[in-house]
Parts: C-alpha cells; sequence; structure tokens
C-alpha cells in the first residue's frame, strides 16, 4: 500500500503447531496438580514454565521477555514489609492503639476502627495473615466489652479481603499494574469508594444479625 512507509521489516514467526499437544497436557497437569494439593500454584507454575522451555514449545529469550519485571520488583520490595509488620508486633501495637483511642466510644466505633486497621494491614501483607494477626484481638475486645464476638471477628474478615486500594494489596492487582500501564494511585480511585461502600454495608449489617 503506497499510503504506508515500511521503516522496519518484523518477522512473524509460524506458530509451534506440533508443540500444541504437549503444551495442553503440561498446562492440564499443572492444574490437576493444584488442584489435588500436591503442588502450591507457584510451584507447579514455575515447574509447567520449565517443562515448557525444555519442550521447545516456547524459547528461553521469549520466556524471559515475558516476565513483567516491574511487577517482580514491586511484590519482591513489598514482602519484606509484611513479614516486619508481622514479626515485630506493628499490627498488635496499632490494634492496642486504636482500641485506647476509641474504647469510650461504644463497641460499634471498635469494631469500624478495626475494620480500618485491618483494611490498612492486608495491604502490607496477605489476606489469611492479617485476618489472623487482628481477629484474635477483636475477639478479646469483643469479649471485654460483654458483645457478641462474632460481628468484630466477620467484620475483620470482611476488611482482610478488602484490598482495593493499593495494586501490593492482592496479586491480581500486581499482575495487571505493569501490562495495563497504571499507575500506583490509579487503584485508590475505583477502590476508595468501593472500600468505603463495603464500610458502609458492613456498618449497617453485622449489628442487625450480631446486635452490639
Amino acid at each position: 500500500n503506497s499510503a504506508f512507509l515500511l521503516l522496519n521489516a518484523v518477522e512473524v514467526e509460524p506458530r509451534r503447531l506440533r508443540k500444541a499437544p504437549m503444551a495442553l497436557v503440561i498446562f492440564v497437569g499443572m492444574i490437576l496438580l493444584v488442584a489435588t494439593g500436591y503442588l502450591h500454584i507457584s510451584t507447579a507454575a514455575v515447574l509447567a514454565s520449565i517443562l515448557l522451555v525444555l519442550g521447545g514449545a516456547i524459547k528461553m529469550d521469549e520466556a524471559y521477555q515475558s516476565i513483567e519485571w516491574q511487577s517482580v520488583f514491586l511484590i519482591a520490595g513489598m514482602l519484606p514489609m509484611g513479614i516486619a509488620m508481622e514479626k515485630t508486633g506493628t499490627a498488635q501495637f496499632l490494634a492496642d492503639g486504636i482500641i485506647s483511642l476509641v474504647g469510650g466510644m461504644g463497641p460499634k466505633a471498635i469494631m469500624i476502627g478495626l475494620f480500618i486497621l485491618t483494611t490498612i494491614i492486608t495491604e502490607f501483607m496477605s489476606n489469611a495473615a492479617a485476618a489472623v494477626l487482628v481477629a484474635p484481638i477483636a475477639i478479646s475486645a469483643a469479649l471485654s466489652l460483654g458483645v457478641d464476638p462474632r460481628a468484630f471477628v466477620m467484620g475483620v474478615g470482611i476488611a482482610a479481603s478488602n484490598s482495593f486500594l493499593f495494586p501490593i494489596g492482592h496479586q491480581a492487582s500486581v499482575l495487571v499494574y505493569g501490562p495495563g500501564n497504571y499507575r500506583f494511585f490509579d487503584y485508590t480511585k475505583v477502590g476508595l469508594p468501593l472500600t468505603l461502600l463495603i464500610w458502609t454495608l458492613m456498618i449497617i449489617f453485622l449489628p442487625i444479625f450480631w446486635p452490639l
């Protein structure tokens, strides 16, 4: 077409259709290993990737180029922070501070404070770790107030999964961070209204199911 000027020739490599059955077998095998609990998903995925390279389904250069290094370094930088918060007792310290600050305002205020705390720390560690750290504190606070601890624990559980504010909050957010060319606070623009909505629903409905 005379309307276009070709600056560089682009080689289009033909698809390796002969390797498709092998790739399918490896993919299904990876899923089965994870589904049966024999291997963790990260171990199974790395093993499958190695087999694909060794089998010639993809080249080593292609495998290297497909890695989103921005996400890798983001995860590597945030993992030590989460571990440090867990090992140094930061969550316990913050929870004690919140309880002492809003303790005189009643059970609902303490529940909201613990919910906010869990929402923050779950951005820096796994959802399960955040719940495990804060749940005992929530139970202790509820029992000391003489209220049903299930409302507090449910609030902590919801908050631990409420990781929408930053890309570091969940693995899925990290995976699309680089390829989507998102900025760090793009997640906050969408995640903050969602977080506030969840907070509001929790404040309304938890006391209905488990009166405080």
